[in-house]
């Protein structure tokens, strides 16, 4: 009988657990608006930023406080589950509830992926800053503000990307030979041309839009759009990803329609973009190039490279070239690259001195 008595209450205690109110954190909060419901929303917001206070580091919450604080004013309904309201009273004009709130803090809520995506976003990707340049054209016509390249930047700041170049600072080279080199796969203009811009990561593309048909005598338009990007890792040169979307879009005028179809194309490749970038996030292993001047024999390279294997976190390393005594060296490493940065400089057998530090690459030299 004990057994039975055992069996049942283990089994009601993982029904508990899988059950969402097991995931539910609850508090006490304050809300105050000009109405009731603006004070019932004010709550319900307070009670949500004061769940992440205790489900986020500090550092993740300061650096990434205004995608947080957004997130929490627009939806913080969705990331409640429930809400008691144990005071309501009117002061000095204005309404002041006191509620009892359950936060959704569940591993699949939608609160927490997106907490989840600003910690990989910024441990991950070591918060990377991104640019994004899209040159569009309607038939063969350049088109101003471009609509495609306008919807990838915006769904990559929804996703927590807060280091977003403007695009204002690079329209005068958008339609240059410039970004057609480093289309047609010119790795050394795509380096150059992130490196003055201080990008980590470049999403460079084109997109085309054409009429496509109207329904006679109903005065809307419809046109077709393609928008083809790439990913590019902008201190290699590396393309991470590629693809192509198409989409279409209406309306009663056929310029309006090619800019809506151009938005919806764009609207697909950057949640195609998101979905790479946290791929690359999720990876522990992340790529490092460390270039080092200063070894004057092979000898000291292959030195190095026993070096660097030792060095707690390297998962791999590859020499990538060695000539005039600069060695390029691709490094597997799960930290950050400023903590390599000072392994480097501890090595018993080299004598390095960084030089410089970016997301992903190290520069040093060797002293003597």
């Amino acid at each position: 009988m004990n057994r039975v008595w055992l069996t049942l209450v283990v089994a009601c205690l993982a029904l508990l657990l899988c059950t969402p109110l097991a995931w539910a954190k609850e508090v006490t909060v304050q809300g105050y608006g000009l109405t009731r419901d603006e004070a019932i929303n004010d709550a319900l917001r307070n009670a949500v930023e004061q769940a992440v206070g205790t489900l986020v580091d500090s550092q993740t919450l300061v650096q990434n406080s205004e995608v947080v604080r957004d997130e929490i004013y627009t939806k913080s309904r969705g990331f409640v589950q429930d809400w008691t309201i144990v005071n309501e009273q009117r002061s000095a004009g204005q309404t002041v509830v006191t509620a009892r709130v359950q936060v959704d803090t569940s591993p699949n809520s939608k609160l927490m992926g997106q907490l989840q995506r600003l910690k990989l976003i910024e441990q991950g990707l070591r918060d990377p800053r991104i640019g994004v340049i899209i040159p569009e054209y309607y038939i063969s016509a350049r088109i101003p503000d471009p609509a495609g390249e306008t919807a990838v930047v915006k769904k990559l700041i929804e996703a927590g990307f807060s280091r977003m170049v403007d695009p204002r600072q690079i329209q005068s080279i958008r339609y240059t030979n410039t970004v057609k080199s480093i289309l047609q796969g010119n790795q050394s203009d795509a380096i150059a041309f992130a490196s003055s811009y201080g990008i980590d990561y470049l999403i460079v593309g084109e997109a085309f839009s054409q009429y496509a048909g109207n329904l006679e005598g109903s005065g809307v338009y419809s046109c077709r759009a393609r928008i083809e990007a790439k990913l590019i890792k902008a201190d290699t040169g590396e393309i991470i990803a590629t693809n192509g979307f198409h989409a279409g879009g209406v309306d009663i005028t056929e310029f309006t329609a090619a800019k809506k179809s151009l938005n919806n194309a764009g609207e697909l490749m950057g949640d195609y973009m998101v979905q790479q970038l946290m791929a690359l996030a999720s990876n522990p292993e992340k790529g490092l190039q460390l270039v080092v001047r200063g070894l004057t024999s092979y000898t000291k390279v292959s030195i190095l490279e026993n070096e660097l294997k030792q060095i707690r976190g390297v998962k791999n390393v590859f020499i990538r070239g060695y000539n005039g005594g600069i060695v390029t060296i691709d490094i597997n490493y799960t930290g950050a690259p400023k903590t390599l940065a000072n392994e480097l400089e501890k090595l018993s057998s080299i004598n390095l001195a960084v030089t410089d530090i970016t997301n992903s690459g190290i520069q040093a030299l060797m002293k003597y």
